[in-house]
């Protein structure tokens, strides 16, 4: 009989086999209540661990309850939030659904979400599609009749236009996506100009055979839109999460984020699980100089996701202009990714980085690593205003906390299956 450590370590080696060799490939763009598992029509799925009603920060609140009109379960705000506070609107982790909504981004049931396949382990994974560069949008927690209008255009018209091109470009792999602009400067977290265009090339010509008189907004706003693959690989990366899950014992992350008041992690071997800390602040550039920390609500949003598969802040060196951006030097850059390649237990070759001695990102991170060499990894985000909004975007360490308390939980499902064998 294997011990403890050895079974821990055969799962880990099973999620790493699925980090490592999963394909995402994003195959079609569908309603959200057709093809996400457990949603239903009442449903509103919200970025980070699950928080009681009264926590919710107003951002998402708002977001909340724009998507309950946008659904037509209530005419106005305040009907809207008595039935989140009654349980007739149901409020769930979108993780959790193998979904990611970044910021203050929420997924009701009628919304358009991508659709991403890993066809060599046979997870799928969803997210909204970016809005674009427009600051007013639901994603960062404002809602009105014009942020209406967007939805209703993104829900009737360019989300169906955009599934058939991507149906008759046959899917569109993620992981060329990574190679073919691998040296370009994306970390693929909160900056991914070179992966959006080069995603948009590959769209494009599909987009052409489009049946819409919209066809050729639609396809400005496509190619405008430097932050559109964000939400794509978001998407991929959950396609490859949801089969790690189900890999028992497993101490590697498999799942992240915020909801403005706490922060968690997902361990692979305990699936939809979270364990949190409270939300670390972004700390880095704002966007107004009238903006201050105390303006910003804590880490919110599901799109560091991403960085469970390497991108983002564990592999800053990849993007060393963002790095700058949120106040540090290249040097400092390279850091960050060091941290992250000390606590992971894999590196993917396939998009190597060119100032880096042709190095490739590191993977899978390992929970064990985390606490017992005290090393934090460093993530990229945006920060929300508590107003609504967003107010800059820089870059936060993991809590600790989150890590011990994941381990602990590990530690007690070992102890339970060894004993149930005894």
């Amino acid at each position: 009989m294997m011990t403890i450590e050895q079974q821990v370590n055969e799962a880990n080696r099973r999620v790493l086999d699925i980090l490592l060799n999963g394909r995402p490939v994003w195959t079609d763009v569908c309603t959200a209540l057709d093809v996400i598992p457990g949603m239903t029509k009442e449903t509103i799925l919200v970025a980070g661990p699950p928080l009681p009603a009264d926590k919710i920060t107003p951002p998402i609140r708002t977001s909340i309850c724009g998507a309950a009109i946008h659904e037509g379960l209530a005419s106005n705000v305040d009907e809207a939030w008595n039935m989140v506070l009654q349980g007739d609107i149901r409020i769930e982790p979108a993780q959790n659904h193998a979904c990611g909504c970044a910021a203050c981004m929420v997924v009701s049931a009628s919304m358009p979400v991508l659709v991403v396949q890993d066809p060599i382990f046979g997870g799928k994974g969803y997210a909204p599609i970016h809005p674009g560069s427009n600051p007013k949008v639901l994603r960062w927690g404002l809602y009105d009749e014009e942020v209406e209008r967007d939805l209703q255009w993104m829900r009737d018209d360019f989300g169906p236009a955009l599934g058939q091109a991507v149906r008759r470009s046959g899917g569109i792999d993620l992981v060329t996506v990574l190679a073919k602009t691998a040296g370009m400067g994306d970390e693929n977290h909160n900056r991914q100009p070179a992966a959006s265009m080069y995603l948009a090339l590959q769209v494009i010509p599909h987009f052409l055979a489009v049946q819409h008189p919209q066809k050729n907004n639609m396809i400005r706003f496509l190619a405008e839109n430097d932050r559109f693959f964000l939400h794509v690989m978001m998407a991929g990366v959950e396609a490859l999460a949801v089969k790690a899950k189900e890999v028992p014992l497993s101490t590697v992350m498999a799942g992240m984020g915020g909801n403005g008041v706490t922060f968690g992690i997902q361990l692979a071997g305990t699936g939809n699980r979270w364990f949190t800390a409270p939300a670390p602040v972004i700390r880095g550039m704002l966007l107004k100089p009238s903006y201050t920390e105390n303006d910003l609500l804590g880490y919110l949003g599901d799109s560091c996701v991403t960085e469970v598969y390497g991108l983002g802040g564990m592999s800053s060196i990849a993007g060393p202009a963002y790095a700058r951006f949120t106040g540090v030097t290249f040097s400092e850059a390279k850091d960050r990714t060091e941290k992250a390649r000390a606590v992971s237990l894999g590196e993917h070759m396939f998009a190597p980085i060119p100032w880096d001695d042709f190095r490739g990102f590191p993977v899978g991170i390992d929970a064990r690593k985390v606490v017992g060499y005290n090393i934090l990894p460093v993530s990229h985000g945006g920060s929300a205003l508590k107003t609504g909004g967003q107010g800059g975007a820089g870059a936060a360490e993991l809590p600790l906390e989150c890590f011990q308390k994941a381990l602990r939980a590990i530690r007690d499902e070992a102890l339970l299956a060894q004993k149930e064998e005894e």
